[in-house]
């Protein structure tokens, strides 16, 4: 398929871009101690614009060194010293035919923050902000102005007033947020004086010099922003001449509940979440380049959306860091060998705590200037024991630096866990990584053994230089009465074979993602569907808060029974049978009951432990080996390709 309008250059006021492709302001929690651009990050950007992106949006930088606090360091722009440090990344950018904006912002009271619009209590934060006088809303409108006048001298071609998420001006615009009495609050002409100050303060310096504003379409907060309110802001910013809005979502209620506009949609969720409202903003603010945000991973559908009139530009966060290359695979028709995005938000999840960005399929975010890996000084023949994701990105890497690999998997799949983690409808972007995988590998000079079980005497026969074993883990299954009935099985298993497992009824023991995934794939095939936790809740082990809202809710959907401080204590001829009230401390609670439930299957899904019984035979027969993957430590994606990509890079 043709990309035409995504790569039809396109105006932002004064500046040309190239294309459509913007790299969304995403933090990479990777900062100096003085607020300026690290080496490494100035990198990352610099590899997305070597990868072809048109625009790059930097995160958030702070017009004031006081006032931003949050997970992460911050960069700063606020004082004259900063500016070349934004003066470096500016040149390095413009080394490739990418411009740059910088992104002006200061969080206010999200994040905890002790100063806001008004002194109004967060129940995400669980703080009450100090109300800003009106005498330091007028300074900061100054710091705002004159952090965009220090962008320009640094070279920037334009500026992002950050507007959403709840940050100062988006709670300052909020109705839900802003109570004030004085000339910043009360209707909305009031309440757009912050944002409308400090944009009219840069045109009145540099009358040609881009401005655009971000801003949440869809606040998620009663008596929020709704669509409504978000077309009468953009059609004011119109009115000031802004180069481009960005329309996004989110509030500062983000990781309490969940919206249909999901501003960071993991996997159980649609992609271009937030098309839609840019589409309404589009409808009102025809002659504004508009900026679609939303999961917009798939260059076909980023098209489509802007040759439908939807936007003018795509905002790309997780997928240009999962593929800095994205731009320049899609534009010369390799579009498949783009590395997809998983939509697992793990990278997410990292600057909520505060830790450097990172990704499951992509282990060199913030590690580009390692991206060529050595070549060896002597070739080696390379046996790999096991496919499964850690397997596959050792195979891979220690091929492309020219070793002779062999892979072997005793399945008649590639993908280890990934593969029954594929199946499911709503897995889909772990399907299209595996996909990925897949055509790397059969593209390889890899010698791929699938349906073989290795043995010493295929070792032995084959007399490598170096042993990889990767065996993965295997699931725990409980030491109950009838567990080893026909209809019980893992889950694992049920997710690879759902279509050997009969009935109408079904009881997922274990409600951690696992569970909760094969409790509602059974579902999707017609099955009436119970889950047994013994914890307070499901999901409980899960971190990473969107995965948990979505897959929750993905559950409600399903019309799946949940069971929690539930313990499975047997499995009959009729289903299960349970301990219920049961406290994992003291055991089943005074007035406890046995509770049976019907099930004409039984899934487990309690947990998994590595399996490394065959390990001792096959580290013996190779001078140099290793053991990397589940078999070493159950984890997740992440982990397995990290392993695998720095085994491969040492052999």
């Amino acid at each position: 398929m043709e990309l035409k309008k995504l790569f039809s250059p396109i105006k932002l006021g004064s500046v040309e871009i190239t294309n459509r492709i913007a790299l969304a302001p995403m933090g990479v929690s990777l900062y100096s101690p003085d607020d300026t651009w690290p080496k490494r990050t100035i990198r990352y950007f610099e590899e997305r614009a070597i990868g072809g992106t048109g625009m790059i949006l930097t995160s958030f930088t702070r017009v004031h060194d006081k006032l931003s606090t949050g997970p992460t360091p911050l960069i700063g722009i606020y004082d004259d010293k900063l500016i070349p440090s934004h003066a470096e990344l500016v040149e390095r950018i413009h080394k490739y035919d990418t411009k740059i904006f910088l992104q002006i912002a200061l969080h206010g009271c999200k994040f905890g923050g002790l100063e806001g619009p008004s002194a109004i209590y967060s129940l995400n934060y669980n703080v009450k902000p100090r109300e800003l006088t009106t005498i330091e809303l007028d300074y900061l409108v100054e710091a705002f102005i004159k952090a965009a006048i220090r962008g320009k001298q640094a070279g920037y071609d334009g500026i992002e007033v950050h507007g959403g998420y709840s940050y100062l001006i988006g709670a300052m615009i909020s109705p839900a947020l802003n109570k004030r009495k004085d000339k910043y609050g009360g209707s909305f002409e009031n309440r757009i004086k912050f944002p409308s100050d400090i944009i009219k303060g840069i045109f009145n310096i540099h009358p040609d010099f881009p401005v655009g504003f971000k801003f949440s379409a869809y606040e998620w907060l009663p008596g929020g922003v709704d669509i409504n309110l978000a077309k009468r802001i953009a059609k004011h910013m119109a009115e000031l001449g802004v180069s481009f809005l960005d329309v996004a979502s989110s509030s500062s209620t983000t990781t309490l509940q969940t919206s249909e506009y999901s501003h960071v949609p993991p996997m159980y969720v649609n992609r271009n979440t937030l098309v839609p409202l840019a589409e309404e903003i589009k409808k009102v603010c025809p002659e504004i380049p508009v900026i679609a945000n939303g999961a917009i991973n798939i260059p076909e559908e980023a098209n489509n959306i802007i040759a439908e009139g939807k936007c003018d530009l795509v905002a790309l966060g997780r997928a240009l860091i999962a593929d800095p290359h994205w731009a320049i695979k899609a534009k010369t028709g390799k579009s498949q060998t783009i590395t997809p995005c998983i939509r697992c938000n793990v990278c997410h999840h990292q600057l909520w705590l505060g830790k450097p960005l990172c990704c499951s399929m992509n282990p060199f975010v913030l590690k580009e200037a390692t991206l060529q890996p050595s070549i060896p000084s002597i070739k080696k023949n390379v046996m790999i024991i096991g496919a499964g994701p850690a397997g596959m990105r050792c195979a891979l890497t220690a091929s492309k630096r020219g070793h002779k690999v062999t892979l072997y998997e005793k399945k008649p799949y590639i993908g280890g866990m990934m593969y029954p983690g594929s199946r499911p409808k709503f897995k889909e972007d772990v399907s299209r990584a595996l996909k990925w995988f897949e055509m790397e590998i059969s593209s390889s000079d890899i010698n791929l053994q699938l349906n073989t079980e290795v043995t010493p005497k295929i070792i032995e026969k084959n007399n490598p230089d170096v042993v990889v074993i990767c065996i993965g883990a295997e699931p725990i299954m409980p030491d109950v009465p009838g567990i080893g009935k026909v209809n019980v099985d893992s889950a694992i298993n049920i997710l690879s074979n759902i279509e050997k497992y009969k009935g109408k009824k079904a009881v997922v023991v274990g409600g951690g993602e696992v569970g909760c995934e094969t409790a509602c794939y059974l579902a999707d095939n017609g099955f009436e569907v119970t889950i047994i936790e013994v914890l307070n809740e499901i999901l409980n082990e899960n971190e990473i808060t969107e995965i948990k809202l979505r897959l929750n809710d993905l559950i409600k959907t399903k019309n799946i029974k949940i069971l929690t401080n539930s313990k499975l204590n047997a499995i009959t001829d009729e289903g299960v049978e349970i301990l219920v009230p049961y406290d994992t401390q003291m055991g089943l609670s005074e007035g406890g009951r046995q509770d049976g439930l019907e099930a004409d299957v039984v899934a487990i899904a309690v947990n998994q432990k590595p399996n490394n019984d065959l390990i001792n035979m096959f580290t013996m027969k190779a001078e140099e080996f290793y053991i990397i993957g589940d078999c070493v430590n159950p984890a997740r994606i992440k982990e397995a390709v990290e392993s695998g990509e720095n085994i491969g890079r040492i052999i």
